[in-house]
């Protein structure tokens, strides 16, 4: 065990002026003093760029990452404190995971020695970082007693039957023997101490349907076996994945659940897109930590992997023409061209995929029916690939003119550049080669209102034609990376703000409406297709109550598993519109997720919530007996 040689707490309290005051002591735990150093913390709050600040003065910041200097002499003796606060904060505290994430000592002979850094406590309370497991709650009697998640259709069995030791494969089509085969080896990687489909097991057998959808299947139980009719190799899947969840709970807790002595189950899902979307550009995951996540989308019959591959704070991808990119935009931490940030240590800290890294995870989660859709968010979120290549900039255009909402300056690629569309269309042709997926996701959200007002270019461009604002000037830059993606033979994804301006064109494109679900329905009567994520329904990045030591952001409000649960999709929508909205998606923003505990925390169970709204329609939900379900699903970790 390693024996911190400084320690860096923190406390929140209510403010005077501002809504939120904060103090960060740092503690010299060795038997020498310290003298001459910089103190630089990451954490998810921001200090306002030239705050006042009670005991030191902030000396650089690049938004979550600052560093902050002692009065000029000042010597920390050993067992001595140091204490910094301030009041002009980024937001309001509310949850110890605005605090400081990590710390470090920036010596005067420019060593760097990263510190101990305790999570953030409110007023001094006690307490520690909720982490809990849901429990399970207790199953309805009204329900008929099988853990199936998201819930079918149409369940017609009788239940109390002996379930089997495990289910094994008996003759059908080829589709059939491709599905079991797939979801055989999905259950054996979620739940390795378990026996789900094993030879000498009840009978499966396989049955073909051309008449029922792609997602559709039909289970018929009876004391021989089960057949498993389906249309194609996903509609198998499905059904197979429903058989395993039965089939795992019945054996687990029989006092709860059953395996169908007899009867059949009808099911088809509500929606076509149900997705999950990650942001892998605020935390390094690994390939292995990929196709674990997806096997977990499968086995909630998710069918949409929303892989967002860049954001100010990182590129994930190569590309050839620009072999100078990834590997300084995929890296950050001292002698980068970004800080450490988030929590990520102060040190070299970063990951790029390989193209054979992405081959694997899109062959991966293909075989479990899932397409995944890849993301290049621009014009903003772009500050890593501008520090980058700075060679996109206008070089006329002020440093810092202006700030995007998480503060970072100048972080919108230009769309007056001829050089940007070149780089683009560079890019493009990287992810279509990569990405099998009929789409491609261009963002297109949070662009500062002040973005380019001060680029001598992009003046000149929106001066010749007549444009009055940025979102004008962003819809011309949008227009023309779609007639790329056309051009690719592709279709366009994008967020709710690229009809901003006059948008893009509506035809072969969605888009992911995350403000508020009144903006889905807007878009939807400009003729957009939608998927709905609203942020206060499926942002798992929210925290989940309003506990102090619960994790998470609240920018949108708490979305408790229950409240994930509520969301009704189109509950308002005219029926005229039904045909524009093609599925909802949750998303999961990585900022507070360097530590990968939280990952399962945040992510679980709020994803089979969200899986089961997907899928199943209002009226046959309850959450009661999702609830007592819910613990059975796996996560990407233990339990």
């Amino acid at each position: 065990m390693i024996i911190p040689r400084y320690r860096l707490s923190a406390t929140g309290m209510p403010g005077t002026a501002t809504p939120s005051r904060f103090t960060w002591t740092l503690t010299n735990l060795t038997s020498a003093p310290l003298s001459g150093f910089r103190l630089a913390v990451t954490s998810l709050v921001r200090i306002r760029l030239g705050a006042k600040l009670t005991g030191g003065t902030m000396v650089d910041q690049l938004a979550n990452y600052h560093v902050i200097a002692p009065p000029d002499g000042f010597v920390l003796a050993p067992g001595g404190q140091w204490q910094v606060s301030g009041e002009e904060l980024s937001h309001v505290l509310r949850h110890y995971t605005d605090g400081p994430k990590t710390a470090a000592i920036y010596h005067s002979d420019g060593t760097i020695e990263e510190i101990d850094v305790t999570p953030m406590t409110w007023q001094g309370q006690a307490g520690s970082p909720n982490l809990s497991v849901r429990p399970a709650g207790q199953f309805p009697a009204a329900e008929t007693p099988l853990s199936i998640i998201p819930w079918p259709t149409e369940v017609a069995v009788v239940p109390g039957g002996f379930a089997p030791a495990s289910l094994t494969r008996a003759e059908g089509p080829p589709e059939f023997a491709a599905a079991f085969a797939a979801i055989g080896a999905l259950a054996t990687r979620l739940f390795p101490a378990d026996t789900v489909f094993a030879p000498n097991g009840l009978p499966v057998r396989g049955q073909a349907d051309g008449a029922l959808t792609d997602d559709a299947y039909r289970l018929a139980f009876s004391k021989i076996g089960v057949t498993v009719t389906a249309g194609s190799e996903q509609g198998f899947r499905n059904g197979l994945v429903t058989l395993g969840q039965i089939l795992r709970g019945a054996k687990a807790e029989p006092s709860t659940f059953s395996f169908p002595q007899s009867g059949t189950i009808s099911d088809a899902p509500r929606f076509d897109w149900r997705g999950a979307h990650l942001d892998v550009a605020r935390q390094v995951y690994g390939l292995d930590e990929l196709l674990a996540f997806v096997d977990t989308m499968a086995w909630n019959k998710l069918n949409r992997f929303h892989f967002h591959l860049n954001d100010d704070e990182a590129w994930r991808i190569n590309v050839p023409e620009y072999p100078e990119l990834a590997p300084h935009a995929g890296f950050r931490g001292p002698g980068h061209d970004m800080p450490p940030l988030f929590g990520s240590p102060f040190a070299t800290y970063g990951i790029v995929y390989s193209d054979a890294d992405i081959t694997t995870l899109v062959d991966h989660a293909s075989a479990l029916g899932i397409i995944t859709v890849p993301e290049v968010d621009i014009p903003g979120h772009c500050l890593c690939v501008l520090r980058a290549l700075p060679g996109l900039a206008d070089p006329g255009e002020p440093t810092a003119s202006y700030r995007a909402v998480q503060y970072y300056p100048n972080n919108a690629l230009n769309p007056a550049r001829e050089e940007v569309y070149a780089f683009l269309h560079a890019v493009l042709n990287t992810i279509a080669r990569l990405f099998p997926s009929p789409w491609i996701h261009i963002g297109g959200d949070e662009v500062s209102d002040k973005a380019w007002l001060q680029s001598p270019q992009a003046q000149a461009l929106m001066a010749a034609n007549a444009w009055h604002d940025t979102f004008e000037l962003q819809s011309h830059f949008l227009c023309r990376v779609q007639a790329m993606v056309r051009a690719l033979g592709r279709k366009t994804g994008a967020w709710d703000e690229a009809a901003y301006g006059g948008g893009i064109d509506a035809a072969d494109t969605y888009v992911v409406a995350w403000q508020k679900s009144e903006v889905g329905l807007d878009l939807a009567g400009k003729g957009y297709q939608v998927v709905l994520a609203p942020a206060e329904f499926c942002y798992f990045d929210m925290a989940q109550s309003e506990d102090w030591w619960e994790p998470g952001a609240t920018w949108a409000g708490h979305v408790s598993v229950e409240t994930c649960y509520s969301f009704d999709p189109a509950h308002d929508w005219p029926e005229s519109l039904h045909g524009q909205l093609i599925g909802i998606q949750s998303c999961l923003w990585s900022e507070n997720l360097a530590h990968k505990p939280l990952f399962d925390h945040m992510m679980f169970p709020r994803l089979s919530a969200v899986a089961e709204t997907a899928w199943t329609a209002r009226a046959r939900k309850n959450f009661a007996r999702f609830d007592a379900i819910q613990h059975l699903m796996p996560v990407t970790g233990s339990r």
